[in-house]
């Protein structure tokens, strides 16, 4: 597939998929879409409500087949784990860190497995990413674009409201001094 893909490069026929560099991945943060529904089950599971896709392919198989608007996805232990996480908080380096001690894998299992699973997470809507602005000034345009990074202002505001949220939640002095200290 690598060679094809290369080839196809060469020929002029696919753009190089863009690049940044594995510290710069490292200090992205992945937050819950905000237009997601999702809850916790009894078992303490994830369960998100994805809605239907509404492409060409959604509406060819929903014209002979009765789809429903929304289907749950029940997250396992481990994604429930990432996913709360997942709150805008850690960058992927913490949650990298935070599944090797609990898990007690290596860095390369870890940082490989929640590399595909934050992709596939993406993919279906259910995570967008926080970029930090030191990152965002290294990357030149076409790579911007290629990466889907839009509506930079958006996710600033959804990190100062998350940021609020916490404050207005922190009732213990240690949890406020925290804070200060991070700040």
């Amino acid at each position: 597939m690598r060679l094809w893909n290369n080839l196809l490069i060469k020929l002029g026929l696919r753009k190089p998929a863009p690049q940044i560099s594995r510290s710069h991945a490292l200090a992205i943060k992945p937050i819950h879409n905000p237009n997601l529904e999702w809850r916790y089950n009894e078992e303490g599971h994830a369960v998100a409500s994805l809605t239907h896709q509404a492409g060409w392919r959604g509406r060819l198989v929903s014209f002979f087949l009765a789809v429903p608007g929304k289907r749950p996805v029940i997250l396992d232990e481990v994604g429930t784990f990432v996913w709360k996480m997942c709150d805008g908080q850690y960058t992927i380096g913490e949650i990298v860190d935070a599944l090797r001690e609990k898990y007690n894998l290596t860095r390369r299992e870890v940082e490989i497995s929640l590399n595909e699973y934050l992709r596939m997470l993406a993919k279906r809507g259910m995570i967008v990413v926080a970029v930090p602005k030191e990152i965002l000034q290294e990357l030149d345009e076409p790579t911007k674009r290629a990466l889907g990074i839009q509506q930079v202002e958006a996710i600033e505001e959804l990190e100062q409201a998350t940021d609020g949220d916490d404050a207005q939640a922190s009732d213990s002095p240690e949890e406020s001094n925290s804070e200060l200290e991070d700040a």
